[in-house]
């Protein structure tokens, strides 16, 4: 993910819109939710606000995921299943108003926690694109003809699909979750939801292009002198009151 994350900003362009969050955005939902459950149905609404760390990452605020929601297509969400040991990607498709689900070992007697997490998601999320004004700010999306809102309350929980068939499946007592995770987050940032199994039939082919990659931004962030503080960009900047990545460009540049 932090590759996907770096390519985005940085890499070739493509047609795809998208962004990430980062492994403690699980927690914040979870937690949002508990109490959200356990509120008087009157005073639910309340809870969601604005200012909270959920409302944070779709403003673009986390250091580590700072793209607006309303400036991409899809959110690439990792999420570890602390309790199975394991790792899944949920993507929310903004247009489509679905969250897809790519799980590399779909298991009977682990699919009902997987359920009940997703759900969890898909009510969270929409009470926080609301609160934040997020539906106001996208004027590529007609919410009056486009299918997916169409006399639907922009409250209402998100439509899931379960992309079991799609995608390839990792080997029973493997432990290369984390690497189909991070594949299946490459194909979907090029616009690719559905995945061709063939293609992820040698995962350790993978796992040694990924860590070729990591490796090679490593050294160029060295050989730059660069620090992650410094790929601050926009919103973040001026929100932690630090200089844009440009105004600090020229600030080096005039101490030269």
């Amino acid at each position: 993910m932090y590759y996907l994350r770096k390519r985005g900003k940085y890499g070739p362009n493509n047609n795809t819109r998208f962004t990430t969050t980062d492994c403690l955005f699980k927690t914040k939902i979870e937690r949002i939710y508990d109490k959200f459950i356990s509120s008087p149905p009157e005073q639910r609404y309340s809870v969601v606000k604005p200012e909270d760390d959920v409302g944070e990452y779709i403003l673009g605020y986390r250091i580590l995921a700072n793209v607006a929601w309303d400036l991409v297509d899809y959110v690439l969400i990792p999420v570890n299943l602390v309790e199975n040991f394991h790792w899944l990607l949920l993507v929310f498709d903004i247009k489509d108003r679905q969250l897809y689900v790519y799980d590399s070992m779909v298991r009977a007697n682990r699919h009902k926690t997987v359920e009940t997490l997703v759900d969890k998601f898909s009510i969270i999320i929409p009470l926080y694109l609301s609160c934040t004004g997020f539906y106001g700010k996208r004027k590529d999306i007609d919410f009056k003809t486009t299918k997916a809102y169409i006399e639907k309350p922009v409250t209402d929980p998100l439509d899931i699909q379960w992309m079991v068939a799609e995608i390839p499946q990792q080997k029973e007592g493997s432990v290369d979750c984390g690497v189909f995770v991070a594949a299946f987050a490459e194909y979907v940032s090029l616009g690719d939801l559905a995945i061709p199994k063939e293609d992820l039939s040698d995962i350790d082919q993978h796992r040694r292009r990924y860590g070729a990659l990591l490796w090679d931004y490593a050294t160029k962030k060295q050989e730059d002198g660069s620090i992650s503080e410094s790929e601050v960009t926009g919103r973040l900047a001026r929100r932690k009151g630090a200089p844009a990545k440009n105004e600090r460009t020229r600030v080096q540049r005039k101490k030269k």
